[in-house]
């Protein structure tokens, strides 16, 4: 599954990638959802967009401009080193957003909420990942959230020393993740 925000003609929309086009979820009344942050963050949005899967897109990806899956992110925690610190207020740009000097991230989503996770339990809480890059405290990220079926392992994708449930069980011992949180971790080359 691959959950994205985009502009069109008839505005702005949220949904999944199927194929070369997207399935508009913002178009159905019964996820009355301004964008997939929104989305993510709602209890049942995930058992829905798995059930959308399969279906016929309405745009294809020629015709749109794919903006950041997360316009706006719950938490935001970066990994630098053995350090995991909590980014207040990131500027959140579109996936392909200039940002020199910017370090090259993995934007892990956390897709179901926990509070002191064990780090045998941790990756179970994530939904999946997508490209980011960090600027101070601009981030471009995107352009889709990548579930973690599709992604294999995350692990092989970053480059934060440890492995990523014991990331995951560190920050839930400090904060309450919730669905749509995000965890920057410097992203193997």
């Amino acid at each position: 599954m691959r959950i994205t925000t985009f502009r069109h003609a008839g505005g702005t929309g949220w949904g999944l990638i199927e194929d070369d086009g997207i399935v508009d979820l913002s178009e159905d009344p019964s996820l009355p959802y301004a964008d997939a942050s929104e989305a993510l963050r709602s209890e049942t949005v995930l058992d829905l967009a798995m059930s959308a899967c399969g279906l016929t897109p309405q745009h294809r990806l020629e015709d749109v401009t794919l903006l950041a899956p997360l316009p706006a992110p719950g938490r935001v925690l970066v990994v630098d080193g053995e350090q995991v610190t909590h980014l207040a207020r990131p500027d959140v740009r579109d996936a392909g957003t200039d940002l020199p000097g910017g370090r090259r991230m993995l934007a892990v989503i956390i897709g179901s909420p926990t509070r002191e996770v064990a780090r045998e339990r941790a990756v179970e809480h994530l939904l999946g990942a997508t490209g980011a890059v960090l600027h101070d405290s601009r981030l471009a990220i995107g352009p889709w959230v990548v579930s973690r079926d599709e992604t294999g392992d995350l692990d092989s994708l970053h480059d934060a020393g440890r492995g990523l449930a014991d990331i995951v069980s560190e920050a839930s011992r400090r904060w309450s993740l919730s669905s749509g949180d995000v965890v920057l971790v410097p992203a193997a080359c």
